[in-house]
C-alpha cells in the first residue's frame, strides 16, 4: 500500500513538471497577471540600483471585489501610497498627500509588468530562460529582449508554483545590470490584511493630474519611439520660483518618461547627463523654453525626444 502510495506521488509530481515545462512565455505572462489579481499576499521587497539600495513593504489583496494595494518605504523618509482600484494615493512628508488616476503604483514591484503583455509582445522578444530560485521558491526565468534600441531588456522571475513576479532585472544595451527589484520574503493571505480593509474607508486627496487636455496643444512632438504616446499632463509652479511648467507623461504600455517643460533659465546646462539606476535625465534648449526628459530609457533615446519637442 505504501509503495502504491509513493508511486502516486512520483507520477503526480512529474506531471506537475511536465506541465510547469510545457506552458509558452505568453502563457508564463497571462499566469502572472491571474497570480496578481486573483491573490491576497505580503512581500518583503529590495530595490538595487547602482550605489542604491531600497526596501519595501508590498500588500496587496481583494476587498469588497476592489483591488487594493499598499507599498510602505522601510528606509529613508516614511513614506507609503496605496491603490485602490484605478486610483493611487501618494503619502509623503515632503509634498502635499495627492491622488492620480492609475492601474499602478510608480515604485519597483511586482505590479510592474502587470497588464502589459500585448505591449510586451509587441516591442520585445520573449523566451523561457531556465529555473532559478527566489525566497527560498524554485522560480521560471522569462527573457525580455527588445526588439529595437529605445528600451532596455528585462528577466523576469516568476513563482513556479502560482506564477508571481517575485523579482526582475532590467539591463541596459551593453547588457549592464541596472536595476533589481526582488522579493526576499514572501506570504500568501487567506484574506486581505486590516491595512487593506481600512484603506477602503479612508478619506481620498485631491486628484492632482488630470487626463491628457490643454497643455497638449501647446506642445509638438515630431519623433517619439514606436508606441509611446501621450497619457496624462498638467501644468503648475514650481514651488521654490513659482515658474510655470508644462508636464506631460509619455508611455508604451510598459515603461513612462516624464517631459518637463520651462522658461529658459538664465545658466546654461549640459545637455546629456550622466544616468543612475537606468534612469536617463536628458536636457534641451529651444528658444526660449528648457525641456527636460526623465525616464528609464537609452540616453539616446532621451535626448532625441527632447530635441523633438517644438511648439504647435
Amino acid at each position: 500500500m505504501v509503495k502504491v502510495f509513493l508511486i502516486g506521488v512520483v507520477f503526480y509530481t512529474l506531471i506537475g513538471r511536465f506541465a510547469y515545462a510545457e506552458k509558452n512565455p505568453l502563457q508564463w505572462l497571462a499566469q502572472m497577471d491571474l497570480a496578481y489579481h486573483n491573490n491576497n499576499f505580503s512581500l518583503s521587497i529590495t530595490h538595487l540600483q547602482r550605489n542604491r539600495v531600497q526596501s519595501f513593504l508590498f500588500e496587496h489583496g481583494i476587498v469588497d471585489s476592489k483591488q487594493v494595494v499598499y507599498i510602505k518605504s522601510l528606509t529613508g523618509p516614511i513614506s507609503y501610497s496605496y491603490r485602490i482600484d484605478n486610483l493611487v494615493t501618494y503619502i509623503d512628508p515632503e509634498v502635499q498627500p495627492y491622488s492620480v488616476h492609475a492601474n499602478t503604483i510608480a515604485v519597483p514591484s511586482p505590479s510592474f509588468f502587470i497588464n502589459k503583455q500585448a505591449a510586451i509582445e509587441k516591442n520585445y522578444n520573449i523566451s523561457l530562460a531556465g529555473k532559478g530560485r527566489v525566497a527560498g521558491r524554485v522560480t521560471q526565468l522569462v527573457r525580455l529582449k527588445a526588439k529595437d534600441k529605445n528600451r532596455f531588456n528585462y528577466v523576469l522571475w516568476l513563482d513556479l508554483e502560482t506564477a508571481l513576479l517575485l523579482r526582475y532585472d532590467s539591463f541596459d544595451l551593453q547588457n549592464n545590470l541596472i536595476e533589481q527589484m526582488q522579493v526576499i520574503q514572501a506570504q500568501w493571505l487567506p484574506l486581505a490584511s486590516n491595512k487593506l480593509t481600512e484603506l477602503v474607508s479612508a478619506n481620498i486627496p485631491s486628484l492632482k493630474m488630470a487626463p491628457a487636455g490643454d497643455v497638449v496643444t501647446r506642445w509638438k512632438f515630431n519623433w517619439l519611439p514606436q508606441d509611446y504616446q501621450i497619457i496624462a499632463t498638467d501644468s503648475h509652479r514650481l514651488l521654490t520660483t513659482t515658474q510655470p511648467v508644462d508636464y506631460l507623461m509619455l508611455s508604451d504600455g510598459l515603461s513612462e518618461v516624464s517631459v518637463y517643460i520651462a522658461r529658459a533659465g538664465e545658466v546654461s546646462f549640459p545637455e546629456r547627463l550622466i544616468t543612475q539606476g537606468g534612469t536617463a535625465v536628458a536636457r534641451h534648449r529651444q528658444g526660449s523654453v528648457d525641456i527636460t526628459v526623465v525616464g528609464k530609457i537609452p540616453l539616446d533615446t532621451a535626448t532625441k525626444i527632447a530635441r523633438s519637442i517644438t511648439l504647435k
